[in-house]
């Protein structure tokens, strides 16, 4: 199954830094000159065009979506055999070693018992 990203991510973090960039360049203490105002207000303008244009082309294309839906269907996974094949065979080794003492105590019991073996 491929991953999916989303494509909310690098738009806000285009605005995000494209806001934090408009108002580093134009913070003023004092109030501007209208020339002035009018130049920052242009170089906004800008920047809101340049954001707009980076998140466009930084979207990633339909088709390449529609490509990786392609590859999910693989069949069956043979990494979850890797993964339990050496706990099975350790649980199993375990369980042998167990019901091989039980049935020797067993056998022993039996031979106490009635003195003789079985």
């Amino acid at each position: 199954m491929a991953r999916s990203s989303s494509v909310a991510a690098p738009l806000l973090f285009i605005a995000a830094a494209a806001y934090v960039l408009s108002c580093c360049r134009t913070a003023p203490s004092f109030v501007a000159p209208p020339k002035a105002a009018e130049a920052a207000l242009q170089q906004q303008q800008q920047a809101a065009v340049v954001s707009a244009t980076l998140a466009a082309a930084s979207m990633p294309a339909p088709a390449w979506a529609a490509r990786a839906s392609d590859e999910d269907d693989e069949g069956f996974d043979v990494r979850i055999i890797a993964v339990l094949a050496l706990p099975l065979f350790a649980i199993s080794w375990a369980l042998f070693n167990v019901w091989r003492v039980a049935f020797r105590q067993v056998v022993r019991q039996g031979e106490n018992a009635k003195g003789n073996a079985l």
